[in-house]
């Protein structure tokens, strides 16, 4: 959660936990009293009984946000989704970009009142480094072992050293301005961190967890930041969203991170007994198409007109009620890096339009009709049916995903397309979507810190469910890790700006993010559909609240009062 500040660095994560006045406002507009936030408050959580604390392979997103709260990390995301500071004070780059300096905090101290250090930073990357060559599960590697890696796919990252207490030196083979997105991980004691329960330096601290029950916290009195404001917090696990909605009802808790659908009542309530936020996620739908050589949608025009046959609108307000954003890019939008789609090369534009659809099969050949209205074809086998499989996989949580399903089999048979369709599990499913087994796919990708969609487009990324292979598209993926051309920089504008490679680097980064939009438009491998949003439940209201990310639902827990 992000509140309106002009503050940077240290004061910008300690206004955090500044604690704030909130109103309550009935509907009529009158101010009502001031309602007053506890001391103790209670967080659901919805977890398997079994879940380790270990913040570094911690995976469940409503742990991960509790965790937050007990652990923190050299940079975090403002408002922009850019980085900046939080226990790096500040840092620069050296040896024309392949060497980053990080200068650590020299105020900073773990629960147990050790000092924060920077060996203790390079302690945590070791044990991320040994987490993703330890496992080829993904799952068990958490969610930042993508710091490191030996390919130009995985890891932006090659060796790193303590030079002092308080400097830390990170080794690129290149330039790379996502490096400053793989600094955001947990960052432990070198002394515990293998250890369940480490230490951590955030504003809390776990005091206590029975597995299945309740993870503790307590304030940290000693935080570099202002003092917690509020002195304890209890997350209570449940089994199930629907469990954890009950309990919030039952008012046993007093917030709640969710994305049940039977939260989408709450949405804009604000009274005095719920509070409604949205909040987003890293989570984008879309339509997967098989690209593959052999397949019906390897070619353009089949994949255009699918995508112009889709009601995205109606897809979001009749199956999701509004509770996701729409998306015709991979990259949200409001971000910096966030750049609209315009019309293409050919006059398409992304967007419904079942004339253009039509259109397009018909130049495909498919332009006349079986008995049952479908698209067919004249075959030296006799008439063929225009028939595609469309698959989409159960996932926990996402019981609408069926009912999208069904709704895009209706708007593709307005079309003359018939689809036959089936469900997998999640682990089947991903079998299928791997070994490109498939025609359509409704999924979803999970995507990382690191804004980089190199795993999902480049042709041997390890999520190129698409089998999407662009000799342009793998041009301009490379080019986003490439050195930027310093050339054009005089000496007087190196003077003026010290960190005048930082800023290079960082235009070059958004420049090649653009350009990468567009290749993807053009090519239109598969299509995105909405990012998922999720409901935070309070029985307290927030203030000056701008932004809700998952992951980082508690952030701005003392925004309450």
């Amino acid at each position: 959660m992000r509140f309106i500040r002009n503050d940077t660095g240290a004061k910008k994560r300690a206004s955090v936990f500044l604690l704030l006045l909130s109103l309550l406002l009935p509907l009529c507009g009158q101010a009502s009293s001031v309602s007053a936030v506890p001391a103790y408050m209670r967080v659901g959580m919805v977890m398997p009984e079994n879940e380790l604390l270990h913040p570094l392979t911690a995976t469940n997103r409503d742990l991960v946000s509790v965790l937050g709260l007990v652990y923190e990390s050299l940079v975090k995301l403002d408002d922009n989704q850019q980085p900046v500071a939080e226990l790096a004070e500040s840092w620069e780059v050296q040896d024309g970009g392949k060497t980053w300096v990080f200068h650590i905090r020299d105020n900073v101290f773990f629960h147990d009142g050790r000092r924060l250090t920077a060996y203790d930073v390079k302690a945590t990357m070791d044990v991320i480094k040994q987490l993703a060559g330890n496992s080829s599960a993904d799952n068990k590697k958490g969610l930042y072992w993508l710091l490191v890696g030996n390919d130009n796919v995985s890891g932006v990252i090659k060796s790193w050293e303590a030079t002092d207490d308080y400097t830390l030196n990170v080794y690129t083979d290149r330039p790379y301005y996502g490096v400053l997105y793989a600094m955001m991980f947990p960052i432990l004691q070198a002394q515990s961190a293998y250890d369940e329960n480490p230490p951590g330096t955030g504003p809390y601290r776990i005091d206590y967890y029975t597995p299945g029950e309740t993870l503790a916290l307590v304030g940290n009195q000693n935080w570099w930041g202002q003092t917690p404001y509020i002195s304890s917090i209890d997350a209570l696990c449940y089994k199930t969203d629907d469990e954890a909605l009950q309990a919030f009802e039952n008012e046993e808790i007093d917030i709640l991170m969710t994305r049940s659908p039977s939260a989408i009542r709450y949405r804009g309530v604000v009274s005095n007994r719920i509070n409604s936020y949205d909040y987003s996620t890293r989570q984008l739908e879309c339509l997967m198409l098989n690209n593959s050589s052999g397949s019906k949608t390897r070619d353009l025009k089949m994949r255009r007109a699918i995508m112009s046959a889709i009601n995205k609108t109606r897809l979001i307000t009749s199956v999701y009620q509004g509770i996701v954003t729409q998306t015709d890019t991979i990259q949200k939008s409001g971000t910096w890096l966030y750049k609209d789609i315009g019309a293409l090369s050919d006059g398409y534009k992304y967007g419904y339009d079942p004339d253009h659809a039509n259109a397009l099969l018909d130049e495909l050949g498919w332009d006349q009709y079986d008995d049952k209205g479908y698209r067919c074809k004249t075959t030296e086998n006799g008439k063929q049916t225009l028939t595609l499989r469309l698959n989409y996989y159960n996932e926990a949580g996402n019981a609408l995903r069926k009912e999208a399903a069904l709704e895009i089999q209706t708007m593709l048979a307005a079309v003359g397309i018939k689809t036959t369709v089936s469900a997998y599990s999640y682990e089947n499913g991903a079998a299928k979507l791997k070994s490109g087994d498939y025609d359509l796919f409704l999924c979803a990708y999970n995507f990382d810190f690191t804004p980089d969609p190199t795993f999902c487009l480049l042709s041997n990324g390890y999520g190129n469910y698409a089998r999407y292979r662009s000799d342009t598209m793998s041009s301009l993926l490379k080019a986003l890790r490439r050195a930027p051309a310093v050339d054009g920089v005089t000496e007087e504008e190196r003077k003026q700006n010290p960190g005048w490679l930082l800023t290079l680097m960082k235009n070059k980064f958004r420049s090649d993010w653009g350009a990468i939009t567009d290749q993807f438009a053009e090519d239109s491998p598969f299509l995105p559909l909405y990012w998922r949003n999720g409901v935070v439940l309070t029985r307290y209201p927030y203030s000056s609240i701008r932004d809700i990310r998952e992951y980082e639902l508690l952030d701005s827990i003392e925004s309450y009062r």
